[in-house]
């Protein structure tokens, strides 16, 4: 099977190592715009399956052309491109998987009723375009529709993502834009059976993930679980949801720096002219951000213990609200040291959120997944939402539940 990946960076990176190593994959096209980092993916994972091509992920009919007989796209660049991306599996008739979705120019809710107004489309040639699939959205979502369908009630899903990170060189674990975009952005939550938007960092409380993430302070975050979960589990049974949030947590400093930047305008996506010319504030921020260190170099000072990078997930659902917990799920992606005996030079995040995709992937690929149209993974159907369960467990990431409705 033919495989296009359309992104080169950190999560092309891991799901070409991902992929590269499936029974079914005899060929993997990954591109990019900088052709120069698709032939270093090329070099690092191709055994000998793997083609690169330079590609910009907004031209259709280019993508299309590059799918021709292929099973899936996989979208591993901004989510900003889902629409494009998805437009061309649907002129190459092929399966279609993302990891996050945001309009451009819009809100991450846009972007998701924008995905969703293909689902006849998808439908209609018999494919599935599965998004949101990485770890936060994506596991998280997951989990959070396992124990959903066990409780007899659930008033609200709140969910918690940190982790420390240090490192004595430049490591780009996500993409900066795409984190700015989504810190200055009023935040989606959804509350009393409606859908509301709160000021950016707004809802600062502690959070005391499991060590060694410790105590870290969270704050509304704009996130995709916010638009698909209220949306999509009462359709495992009306249970009296009322109450969906997301929180991202730091430290105090971070938190406060990354505010400080959005509310000076420093990383706005909304163009200014500067002596004549239009220029989008963000794009500077982000082009005088360092590069990653080589990933030989990362992959040596993570082995030398010289860099810390460990994160924990946690998705609470409450039976009733002002209640504890009844079910809680803990995951522990592998941090840089593991990810790095496996994958040289990448990290959590990118191990974290690509390996879930590249899973869904593979669902994809050998018919694990036979529902069509567009849907989330709390969308898929339980048999296959718990066979996934397992096989993160395999690839390292580790899932740890309490359930409180017996006690």
């Amino acid at each position: 099977m033919k495989v296009v990946i359309v992104g080169a960076g950190e999560q092309g990176y891991v799901l070409t190592w991902n992929l590269a190593r499936h029974p079914a994959v005899d060929e993997i096209v990954i591109g990019d715009w900088d052709l120069a980092k698709a032939e270093e993916v090329k070099a690092a994972w191709g055994a000998g399956k793997t083609i690169a091509v330079q590609v910009d992920a907004r031209d259709v009919e280019r993508v299309a052309g590059l799918a021709a007989g292929a099973a899936i796209i996989i979208n591993a660049v901004l989510p900003e491109w889902d629409l494009p991306l998805m437009q061309a599996a649907l002129k190459a008739r092929t399966h279609y998987l993302d990891m996050a979705t945001r309009a451009e120019g819009g809100t991450i809710d846009d972007g998701f009723l924008l995905q969703m107004g293909l689902d006849g489309d998808f439908k209609a040639i018999d494919r599935t375009a599965l998004i949101h699939t990485g770890m936060t959205p994506g596991v998280t979502n997951t989990l959070a529709a396992l124990g959903y369908e066990e409780m007899e009630r659930c008033e609200a899903v709140r969910i918690r993502a940190g982790g420390i990170f240090k490192s004595e060189v430049p490591i780009q674990v996500w993409s900066q834009e795409t984190y700015y975009i989504d810190s200055q952005t009023p935040t989606l939550y959804y509350d009393e059976g409606r859908f509301l938007r709160a000021e950016p960092f707004a809802g600062w409380e502690y959070v005391d993930f499991p060590e060694p993430v410790g105590r870290l302070a969270a704050v509304l975050h704009e996130h995709e679980e916010c638009s698909t979960l209220p949306r999509f589990l009462p359709a495992l049974g009306d249970k009296g949801l009322k109450h969906v949030d997301f929180k991202l947590a730091g430290t105090d400093e971070a938190l406060k720096k990354a505010k400080i930047i959005v509310e000076t305008g420093i990383a706005s996506p909304v163009p200014r002219n500067i002596k004549g010319c239009e220029i989008r504030p963000i794009d500077v921020l982000v082009s005088v951000l360092p590069p990653s260190a080589p990933k030989e170099e990362i992959a040596k000072l993570a082995a030398e213990g010289r860099i810390v990078d460990e994160g924990a997930y946690i998705v609470d659902l409450y039976a009733r609200e002002g209640e504890p917990p009844a079910e809680t799920f803990w995951v522990f992606p592998p941090n840089i040291q593991k990810v790095t005996q496996m994958v040289p030079g990448a990290n959590r995040i990118s191990y974290g959120t690509s390996t879930p995709a590249a899973i869904y992937a593979g669902y994809l690929l050998d018919g694990t997944i036979v529902q069509r149209g567009v849907l989330p993974p709390e969308g898929l159907d339980r048999a296959v939402r718990l066979k996934y369960v397992e096989d993160l467990k395999r690839a390292g990431l580790r899932i740890a539940r309490r359930s409180t409705r017996w006690l």
